[in-house]
């Protein structure tokens, strides 16, 4: 009687394996491309919150200069500090972050603008109160956070990361073209979420 070969494996059992493996991989891609995408947003907040941020400080150090008038004594209304990481786009645009400040997916460059909002509440008895917000809509094309004048950046999170644009929400985020100037917002081609009062450059 022939003896069968123990060694090595049989054509059922290495067909068992590779149906085993397939389920798993099914089951685990798309795990880890859902955990993959939420942390492309999640950096994608951060480098949106490093902007905000960085106008915060230059803000506070009256370091911003807004339509001729510095930080500290600019009226009641909505300011512009606009971002654009493009090599040599809006050169006279403040520094808000020296480093990196790209788009988590594919180190795109990204678009968009701080918005300050700064309003007094008056209080029976009480001095006025100066109350200064802190907005912020970022785009590298495709992924953007929108300025929905509901949130301020200390507020933003992960769902708040658009996956996808249509036209008219770019142009909310991209305020003005490559060269710095506002000619496309003033003749009405690009809306903001809130009337311009004036952009604001380094003092």
């Amino acid at each position: 009687m022939k003896k069968i070969n123990s060694k090595g494996f049989t054509l059922v059992e290495l067909l068992a394996v590779i149906v085993i493996m397939g389920i798993l991989m099914m089951v685990a891609i798309p795990s880890v491309t859902r955990t993959i995408e939420n942390s492309r947003k999640d950096t994608f907040v951060d480098i949106a919150k490093s902007y905000a941020n960085a106008a915060k400080t230059l803000w506070t150090a009256d370091g911003l200069t807004c339509g001729g008038t510095v930080s500290s004594a600019v009226d009641n209304g909505d300011y512009y500090i606009l971002i654009n990481t493009k090599d040599g786009a809006r050169e006279n645009l403040p520094v808000l972050v020296e480093q990196g400040g790209k788009s988590s997916w594919g180190n795109r460059d990204v678009s968009g603008y701080v918005r300050v909002n700064i309003s007094t509440t008056t209080t029976a008895g009480t001095e006025p109160k100066r109350i200064t917000k802190f907005y912020v809509a970022l785009s590298d094309g495709t992924h953007a956070l929108l300025d929905n004048n509901t949130l301020t950046s200390d507020e933003l999170k992960r769902g708040n990361v658009k996956m996808t644009l249509i036209d008219s929400e770019k142009k909310t985020v991209e305020l003005s073209d490559d060269d710095g100037d506002l000619k496309d917002v003033l003749a009405g081609e690009i809306t903001p979420v809130k009337p311009i009062t004036a952009t604001c450059v380094e003092s």
